[in-house]
């Protein structure tokens, strides 16, 4: 997909975003995250590591388009393919029948289409920044995102983490 290989040969994406990518599958974030612990552990000053696993909620559901169109033209992708991205979006509606009842159809104002190829990547471009909200150390895999950190003082990192809260 052009999308893809973009993002991918302009470096667009995280480098620590281990999913919907080739080569970052799962075991990878285990990896990096692993390694991360040991390294701290086996320090002179044997740092203690605390890791804050969170796991964002209906993520596909709440993509807001015209957030996701702007963070899509700061990346580079601009005029018609933005365009096209736009139409992709847009004009697309939704019911529920239950029972031979059906509800009123409404226009889908946010979200992506579930199943559908480019999901899962403009929700990669919709979240890449996240890694700038914190001076923490942020793995993630789709919306399962881990915030870690080491340090000597138990205090230091119980201040730091409930700082967050």
């Amino acid at each position: 997909m052009k999308l893809v290989r973009f993002l991918e040969t302009n470096n667009v994406l995280y480098t620590h975003q281990y999913c919907f990518r080739r080569k970052h599958s799962t075991i990878y974030t285990i990896m990096h995250l692993l390694k991360y612990i040991s390294d701290a552990n086996d320090k002179p000053s044997n740092e203690i590591t605390l890791g804050l696993f969170l796991d964002l909620s209906k993520v596909f559901h709440s993509i807001n388009h015209k957030t996701l169109l702007a963070k899509l033209n700061f990346y580079g992708i601009r005029g018609t393919p933005n365009d096209w991205f736009n139409s992709y979006l847009s004009y697309r509606y939704q019911y529920t029948e239950f029972n031979q009842i059906q509800s009123l159809i409404l226009k889908v104002i946010c979200g992506v289409p579930h199943g559908s190829i480019f999901g899962p990547i403009l929700f990669l471009v919709y979240i890449n920044d996240i890694i700038y909200c914190t001076d923490l150390f942020l793995l993630s895999f789709a919306d399962d995102t881990t915030l870690y950190m080491s340090h000597t003082d138990p205090a230091v990192i119980y201040n730091t983490m409930n700082w967050l809260y």
